[in-house]
C-alpha cells in the first residue's frame, strides 16, 4: 500500500459531494445514500452523476465526473465493482481526495473481486485518494450534518468516533446509541479497507478535537503490530474500547466471507489489546454500554465501589458481580456510619452496600449519595433506587390508588367512601406531618419534597456530585422505556444501566482502565 498524505478534513467536511450511480429507484444505493445525504441536514453542494437520468431527486445528473465544473471533494461510488476504478481514475483527474465505494464484489466475494480491489487501492493510492471501502455503509460526520449512510441512520451528535468493520452492525449501533444518549463525532464503515487500514482510522480520531471516546468493531486487521503502536499513542489520552468478532472457529470462517479479513487467535489479541490500554467489551450491548459510560463519567481514582440500594436483594447481586469484576467494596468509615445513622432507619446495613430499607424520602436518597460520593474511601458511586420517572408513577398510581378505587365502583361497595375519607385523612396528615419524620420505616412521603422527585433534580444532583468529587455515579434504572426517567436522564449526559450486574461490569471496565493509565505514570 503506499503511503500518502490523506486528507480527512475533505472527507468529514467536505463543501461537496458527487454521488456516482445516483438513483430515482428507491431501494438502490445510489437512491438511498443521497436521500440519506440530504435527511442529515448536509448544507454543502450536492451532485449526481447518472448517464441516463435527467434529474435524480430533483437535482441536476451529470453524465460523468469529468462533466462537473465545481471542485469536488467527496465522491460516492454505488456502480457495479467492474467499472469502479474507472471512475476512481475520473476522480483523480478532477483532482478529488476521498472516495466512499459503497459497490460490493470485491475482496470478500473471491478471488475475481480481490483482484478489482487491487486494482482499486492501485489507482487510488497512486492519486493520493482515500478510499472508506470497498463495501462499506458510509461515513458520518458531527461536524457538517453529513450523514453519507446507507440507512436513514440520523445519529445523535456527541464525542465519540466510531469505526466499525460491518456497516449494518455499526448502524445498528448509532441506533441504540441515540436511546442511551451516545452522541457520535464520526462514523467510518471501514468495510473492506482498501488502502486503509483500522490503525490509521484510530490515529485519525486520537488527534481529532470532536472525539473524546473512540470504539472499535474489528474482524481483522492488516497490521497489527502498527494497530498496537497506534493505540499506545492514543489510549493515555482518550479512551478506546474495542470489540473483537470472530473468535471462534465458524466466527472465523463467518468474517472472512463477511468482510474478507483474516481473522486471529483471540485470546493472543486480546492481551495484545489490553496491553495496548484499550478496552475490550465482550458483546455489542456492552460495546454501547462503555461507549455511553466512558462518553458520560469520569474516570475513577481507584476500584473501591460505593453502593446505596433501596432494598437488600440488589445490594447483594451488586457485591457478587464486584468479585467476579475485581473490584473492592469500600469500607465505610465510622465518620460516614454515624452520619448516614443521622437520618436512616436505625436498621439500616451500617455498611456498605448502604441498604436504606425501602426510604422514599428523597431527601435521604441524596444525603446518601451526597454522602458516598464525598468519602475518601470511595470511588465509584452506584446508585440503585433513587431513579423513577413520570411513567413509573403513572403506572404505580392505577396500581395502587385509581385501580382499588375503580374495582370499589364496580362492586358498589359501600366501602368507597370510607376510602375516599381514609386517603383524604391520610393526605393532610402528611402536609400537616410533612411526611412524617420518624426515622422508623419508609419515613412517609413528603409532599415539600414534590420538586426533589423529578427527573431534573436527580440529574442536577448527579452531575453536579461528578463534578466536584470527579468520582463516575452509575445509575441502575428501574424502567427503559423511551418516555422513562433512565431515558432522560442518559439524555442530559448521566450514565444509567438496566441491571445492578451491567453497572458494575461498567464500573470494572472504568476502573481497570484507570489502573492501566496509573501504571503509565
Amino acid at each position: 500500500m503506499q503511503d500518502f498524505q490523506r486528507d480527512f478534513d475533505g472527507l468529514f467536511n467536505p463543501r461537496s459531494v458527487a454521488v456516482v450511480g445516483a438513483s430515482n429507484l428507491p431501494g438502490k444505493w445510489g437512491f438511498n445514500m443521497p436521500l440519506n445525504i440530504i435527511g442529515g441536514g448536509y448544507r454543502g453542494d450536492l451532485f449526481m452523476v447518472n448517464p441516463r437520468e435527467k434529474r435524480v431527486l430533483g437535482f441536476t445528473a451529470y453524465p460523468s465526473l469529468r462533466d462537473i465544473r465545481e471542485e469536488i471533494d467527496l465522491v460516492v461510488v454505488a456502480i457495479p465493482a467492474r467499472k469502479v476504478a474507472a471512475v476512481l481514475e475520473d476522480a483523480a483527474e478532477k483532482g478529488i481526495r476521498n472516495a466512499v465505494v459503497v459497490s460490493s464484489n470485491f475482496s470478500e466475494a473471491g478471488e475475481e473481486g480481490a483482484r478489482l480491489e487491487r486494482r482499486l487501492a492501485e489507482v487510488a493510492s497512486a492519486a493520493g485518494i482515500t478510499i472508506v471501502g470497498p463495501n462499506t455503509m458510509g461515513i458520518y460526520s458531527k461536524t457538517s450534518s453529513l450523514c453519507c449512510l446507507g440507512a436513514p441512520v440520523y445519529p445523535l451528535p456527541g464525542g465519540v468516533g466510531f469505526v466499525s468493520q460491518s456497516g449494518n452492525l455499526g448502524v445498528q449501533l448509532m441506533t441504540w446509541g441515540y436511546r442511551k444518549g451516545v452522541g457520535f463525532s464520526r462514523f467510518i464503515g471501514s468495510g473492506n479497507a482498501a488502502n486503509t487500514d483500522i490503525s490509521d482510522w484510530l490515529e485519525f480520531l486520537g488527534e481529532d478535537p470532536e472525539t473524546d471516546t473512540i470504539i472499535l468493531y474489528i474482524e481483522g486487521v492488516k497490521d497489527g503490530r502498527k494497530l498496537l503502536e497506534v493505540a499506545r499513542r492514543v489510549t493515555p489520552r482518550k479512551p478506546v474500547i474495542a470489540l473483537k468478532a470472530g473468535k471462534g472457529r465458524q466466527g472465523e470462517r463467518a468474517v472472512i466471507s463477511h468482510s474478507g479479513s483474516l481473522a486471529g487467535p483471540y485470546e493472543l489479541f486480546r492481551g495484545a489489546m489490553e496491553q495496548a490500554g484499550i478496552v475490550v467489551a465482550e458483546s455489542t450491548e456492552e460495546l454501547v454500554d462503555l461507549a455511553a459510560a466512558f462518553s458520560t463519567l469520569p474516570v475513577p481514582r481507584g476500584n473501591r465501589v460505593g453502593i446505596m440500594t433501596l432494598g437488600g436483594g440488589w445490594g447483594v447481586a451488586a457485591a457478587d458481580a464486584c468479585d467476579r469484576e475485581g473490584l473492592e467494596m469500600a469500607i465505610l468509615p465510622q465518620s460516614v456510619v454515624e452520619e448516614l445513622d443521622g437520618f436512616l432507619p436505625s436498621f439500616w446495613s451500617r455498611r456498605n452496600p448502604v441498604d436504606i430499607v425501602g426510604n422514599v424520602r428523597r431527601a435521604n436518597h441524596f444525603r446518601v449519595l451526597d454522602a458516598l460520593a464525598r468519602c475518601e474511601e470511595v470511588d465509584v458511586v452506584i446508585n440503585m433506587g433513587t431513579l423513577m420517572g413520570r411513567d413509573f408513577w403513572l403506572e404505580n398510581m392505577f396500581r395502587t390508588a385509581v385501580r382499588p378505587l375503580l374495582s370499589m365502583l364496580f362492586r358498589r361497595t359501600r366501602l368507597l367512601p370510607l376510602f375516599q375519607l381514609s386517603v383524604w385523612k391520610g393526605f393532610r396528615e402528611s402536609l400537616r406531618k410533612r411526611g412524617g419524620q420518624s426515622r422508623e420505616g419508609s419515613g412517609g412521603i413528603d409532599p415539600a419534597e414534590t420538586l426533589q422527585w423529578t427527573d431534573t433534580a436527580v440529574i442536577r444532583r448527579i452531575k453536579r456530585l461528578m463534578e466536584e468529587e470527579g468520582k463516575p455515579i452509575i445509575a441502575v434504572a428501574v424502567n427503559e422505556g423511551e418516555r422513562s426517567a433512565s431515558f432522560r436522564m442518559r439524555n442530559a449526559g448521566v450514565f444509567t444501566a438496566s441491571t445492578p450486574e451491567r453497572a458494575v461490569r461498567v464500573a470494572g471496565k472504568l476502573a481497570g482502565y484507570a489502573r492501566w493509565r496509573e501504571r503509565l505514570r
